[in-house]
């Protein structure tokens, strides 16, 4: 199964943010609004995948702020988040096994 547009957009900044390519300041300064910007068409794609990623990747990214995670928990947590939900599906982008 391919991902559509918005979800290949968020798999790719997201990718960057856990390979290091962004910084948490700038990885929370855009996330929130590439959500409201990409999520709806995301759920118009394929809304079993965009539900998924509502209950591991964005459900870590407000655990993460909510409990004031350094930077380097919090990319492990979004990092370990994005290939549960990643794994969930037949497919996968790349995986992340060890920080």
């Amino acid at each position: 199964m391919r991902a559509g547009e918005h979800t290949t957009f968020m798999i790719n900044f997201i990718s960057k943010f856990i390979k290091g390519e962004i910084e948490r300041y700038f990885f929370d300064l855009d996330y929130s609004a590439y959500v409201i910007e990409h999520f709806p068409y995301m759920e118009f794609e394929n809304s079993e995948l965009a539900d998924r990623f509502a209950h591991t990747v964005d459900r870590a990214y407000e655990r993460g702020n909510a409990i004031g995670l350094s930077d380097e928990e919090f990319r492990m947590e979004i990092a370990n988040a994005f290939n549960e939900w990643s794994a969930q599906r037949d497919w996968t982008y790349f995986r992340f096994n060890k920080w």
